[in-house]
């Protein structure tokens, strides 16, 4: 087990050095009203798009899918991937490439039942870009995330102006992403109250989102809180999974460079948000972990998602989505002020923890179920409400 972690070490830090990386081709560019969009509404069989029909490898059970026109779906959803592009440089190519179609199968098509999907590629900070030299030299130098946060800026103004059309939206983010997704709610929804209005809720995974202590507002947002109750809309459910109880580079504390790089409340007197999913979704029963049954596409992220589950392979079945054989509970934890939900294996399957990372891969596809849950609650109280 040793030598296997520090083999996947090793790959990450040559990776992260730039010493063997393989560019992915580039893919079509999707530009819409001067944007470049991963998912789209005009955009056929995007990679948002996937049906849910879904094996359980436990049970058998073989759930067909239950397609749903864009025509039906009363809200939005803005979804802003995590770090998956490992090519050279700082920043990644600003246009799709097959990492973020792989990361956008396994995150937000999910949602695509309960909402339009829309999603822009951005030249986001690479694993290279957020190795622990450069994200240092960030804290001095904002120009980094300035880049990537430019570009999603670009793209919720584009959408705003030209897609939106006073519906209802919900934000959706992972690891970088949610760092983006913090700081365009605190600086574009947060301060206007027609915008609020209109924010059904956050989805964000994996990025430290903060309060004050004791309270439910006051760090990242001042009016807009994290939700507490279920079918609470106006409100963002936020966590950071973990196994081991170890610190971690995610969701760990007030020691997070990169929010403060990005200006953003870290530090004494804030504290990470770790809200409930089994309270506020209603689904109280022990879950898995739900992925494509397409394998992701090659590069350090396949890597790393293929050793959590060594010796066994990415669950995969004939049907689109297949949840694995583990089930787990989950409560929220205050291990050493690192407040994240931890996973209580009920019945356990094979997982590797990835030093520094934990089971950060997997924050949105475990329980993702109680996720589209707190979604679809979130849309039933937002429209009763609109």
């Amino acid at each position: 087990m040793k030598l296997r972690r520090l083999a996947v070490v090793a790959a990450i830090a040559a990776v992260t050095a730039g010493l063997a990386v393989a560019v992915p081709a580039p893919a079509q560019a999707a530009v819409i009203n001067g944007v470049d969009w991963l998912c789209h509404t005009e955009m056929k069989n995007d990679p948002c798009d996937l049906k849910n029909d879904r094996t359980d490898m436990l049970t058998g059970k073989k759930t067909p899918a239950t397609p749903v026109a864009d025509a039906d779906k009363q809200i939005d959803c803005f979804y802003l991937y995590p770090t998956v592009t490992d090519n050279l440089g700082l920043h990644a190519p600003g246009h799709q490439v097959p990492a973020t179609e792989s990361i956008a199968r396994f995150q937000a098509a999910p949602f695509n039942g309960q909402c339009r999907v829309f999603a822009p590629n951005y030249r986001q900070m690479t694993l290279f870009g957020l190795t622990p030299a450069a994200i240092a030299a960030m804290v001095g130098n904002h120009d980094l995330p300035a880049v990537a946060y430019g570009d999603v800026l670009r793209a919720w103004k584009s959408y705003l102006r030209n897609d939106n059309q006073g519906r209802g939206v919900v934000i959706i983010g992972h690891s970088q992403g949610t760092m983006m997704a913090r700081k365009l709610i605190r600086e574009q929804i947060d301060p206007d109250p027609q915008l609020r209005k209109r924010f059904v809720g956050g989805i964000l995974m994996g990025g430290n989102v903060t309060t004050r202590e004791g309270r439910t507002t006051g760090g990242d947002f001042r009016n807009i809180p994290v939700c507490t109750q279920r079918g609470q809309a106006g409100c963002v459910t936020a966590y950071s999974t973990e196994l081991i109880g170890l610190p971690s580079l995610f969701g760990n504390s007030w020691l997070d460079a990169l929010s403060i790089a990005m200006g953003l409340p870290m530090g004494p007197g804030f504290q990470v948000a770790c809200t409930d999913p089994a309270k506020l979704s209603g689904i109280t029963r022990p879950v898995g972990a739900t992925t494509p049954s397409k394998p992701f596409a090659d590069g350090i992220i396949s890597l790393l998602m293929a050793y959590t589950t060594f010796p066994e392979a990415l669950p995969s079945t004939s049907s689109t989505w297949t949840t694995g054989k583990g089930r787990y509970t989950s409560s929220c934890v205050n291990t050493a002020g690192f407040h994240r939900l931890r996973v209580h294996p009920v019945i356990p399957q094979q997982v590797n923890e990835i030093p520094l990372f934990d089971t950060h891969l997997l924050d949105v596809n475990f329980g993702v179920e109680r996720l589209v849950k707190i979604v679809e609650l979130q849309k039933q109280t937002h429209l009763a409400t609109a």
